[in-house]
């Protein structure tokens, strides 16, 4: 499957839900970013195809360019859709973000 057959799915499953347009633009939005991330950090996989060190080394490029607060929405994205992706057993294999914890936000 590929990351837009997977997105279209996961989109159409936030209108089923009845979710917020916002919400729905945010998860499009957060996960284009991703995509874009993990091309500038020379990950050239599906989202769809990510594994835990591959999230874990987008989490740590991330910690340069970006807040703590705006990393933790990024994930709060990803891990939404992979788990729509392991409920709906449309994973090749186990969810890569189960493991994965928001980042501390040190005041």
């Amino acid at each position: 499957m590929t990351d837009e057959e997977a997105f279209k799915k996961f989109e159409r499953d936030c209108l089923l839900r009845n979710l917020r347009p916002a919400t729905i633009k945010y998860y499009r939005h957060e996960l284009a970013a991703t995509k874009n991330c993990l091309l500038e950090i020379g990950i050239d996989k599906e989202v769809v195809e990510l594994d835990q060190e591959d999230i874990e080394s987008l989490i740590l490029f991330l910690k340069d360019k970006i807040k703590v607060v705006s990393i933790n929405t990024r994930l709060r994205a990803i891990k939404s859709f992979f788990n729509y992706l392991e409920k709906n057993k449309l994973l090749y294999s186990k969810n890569p973000t189960r493991n994965i914890r928001q980042l501390r936000d040190r005041q």
